[in-house]
């Protein structure tokens, strides 16, 4: 008796949507999957559009000041809007069965689902470590509009040879080997107040933590209490990230100051809990192997109410159902889509980024 391709699309539908729990394990290449989880628990969602696109206030006119009596007023108005605008990346994953591999299966229910398992993760873990690369660093050129606006994007490094503190952060350094100082379309070397904070250490010691409590007070801005803030309030937390020596030597650091320190005891500001992770200003430091080889070291503080992961509206994790195609005729293939982007929306708020000095 033949199987009709209608009678395996609907099972292959069927066991996608009512898949058993089956243990195994794998492999994973990262420990927590960062920005897997925050586009999937964190991302903000946005209709349509051939872009992301916002506005931002970066001077005043000026028209205020102190007067005397009878003084005359010079009413000025000024172009203060600019636009940032961020690229949509599209991305995506598949698996595929063969017609005879299910019709192997097809009497054992426990054999096809594992195997359906098997080719969905297979497939998922791909696009996991693809999402998680990509989100550190920069894209390939200043025109390529393939890879999204990764953190090293955003958050940029002192120019080389610099070593002033400060909101200096303007050279975006691409993959290619190229440079350049336009960040989602605003020049940061013409509009000084579209910078990032940046700031170097020559190690995870005493004089670090002041470097770092210096940039973290130095980024926090608040609207003045007789103006409306008019950005929208979303919700996001602080984070901290580096490669594992720099986990490790805060760890020890945290040690150092506190022999008899246990559990989450606050330590000068320094702590550890009991997963391992240790804490600067009560922020989380969390190991990213993406980080791992990194030239000169960095350490980035991202503000996730101003660093925003974007993912399309209707458009992100859709699977499509089971289908065929005429040169492949016995393969059933899964396509799974999206769209998304990184989007910056004040980078003095953003956080900022810590690293070794750059020579010239």
């Amino acid at each position: 008796m033949s199987v009709k391709n209608e009678e395996l699309l609907d099972l292959l539908q069927t066991t996608l949507e009512d898949m058993p729990k089956q243990e195994f394990e794998v492999m994973w290449d990262n420990p927590d999957y960062e920005f897997c989880r925050i586009y999937q628990k964190e991302a903000m969602s946005v209709d349509g559009g051939t872009s992301i696109m916002r506005k931002v206030m970066l001077d005043p006119t000026g028209n205020a000041s102190y007067r005397r009596n009878f003084d005359t007023d010079t009413p000025m108005i000024g172009n203060v809007m600019q636009e940032i605008n961020v690229p949509w990346c599209q991305l995506g994953t598949n698996y595929s069965w063969d017609k005879f591999e299910i019709l192997r299966n097809k009497n054992s229910a426990k054999g096809f689902i594992d195997l359906m398992k098997v080719r969905r993760i297979d497939g998922l873990w791909a696009l996991a470590n693809l999402i998680e690369s990509k989100a550190w660093l920069t894209p390939t050129s200043a025109t390529d509009d393939l890879y999204p606006y990764g953190v090293a994007y955003y958050l940029n490094m002192l120019d080389a040879a610099a070593t002033t503190a400060g909101f200096n952060g303007q050279t975006i350094r691409y993959q290619d080997g190229t440079t350049g100082t336009i960040c989602a379309g605003l020049d940061a070397s013409v509009h000084t107040k579209w910078k990032n904070y940046a700031a170097l250490y020559t190690a995870v010691d005493n004089a670090m933590l002041k470097t770092f409590r210096t940039a973290f007070l130095k980024t926090r801005f608040k609207a003045p209490l007789f103006i409306n803030d008019p950005s929208k309030q979303g919700n996001g937390q602080k984070r901290i990230y580096t490669n594992s020596d720099n986990v490790v030597e805060l760890q020890a650091l945290a040690d150092a100051r506190d022999d008899n320190h246990s559990g989450s005891d606050v330590m000068g500001n320094i702590r550890v809990d009991d997963s391992g992770l240790v804490f600067i200003n009560r922020l989380p430091v969390q190991y990213i192997p993406e980080l791992e080889d990194v030239t000169y070291k960095p350490i980035y503080c991202i503000d996730f109410k101003y660093f925003k992961p974007f993912v399309h509206a209707g458009y992100w994790m859709e699977e499509s159902e089971p289908m065929t195609d005429r040169g492949q005729h016995t393969t059933f293939t899964v396509f799974l889509d999206g769209a998304h982007n990184n989007l910056c929306i004040n980078r003095r708020r953003a956080g900022f980024v810590l690293h070794t000095a750059i020579p010239a």
